[in-house]
């Protein structure tokens, strides 16, 4: 009889927990085909430019807080994408920026010297 109980609740359990997979929707890789746009806003901010490293495409700045994102004043590398335009942009310049939060990615969009 114990035995008869055992296999009546795996059975239960394995069609609840069959129903609850059906059920669900695998979005997971929706946000892959989403366009950068809609993935998550661009973001504005100021700072000072540190390093500019065409070569494995990176450019780093110290900026102040950026709110949006909860970060505080700080000096990182943003990643140049195909539509930044340097424009001269070097060392100790002052700038403009925005950038756009992918992941560990803060992807450079356009940068401007104030």
């Amino acid at each position: 009889m114990n035995t008869v109980c055992k296999a009546a609740v795996f059975a239960i359990f394995s069609t609840l927990a069959m129903n609850a997979q059906a059920n669900e929707h695998h979005h997971g890789d929706m946000m892959s085909a989403m366009p950068a746009a809609e993935q998550s806003p661009a973001i504005s901010a100021t700072g000072v430019v540190k390093g500019v490293d065409t070569e494995s495409k990176k450019v780093t700045i110290e900026h102040g807080p950026i709110p949006a994102l909860n970060w505080p004043t700080m000096t990182m590398r943003f990643t140049i994408t195909p539509q930044t335009q340097l424009n001269d942009i070097k060392p100790g310049d002052n700038v403009a920026f925005t950038f756009i939060q992918q992941g560990n990615l803060s992807l450079l969009q356009d940068i401007k010297s104030q």
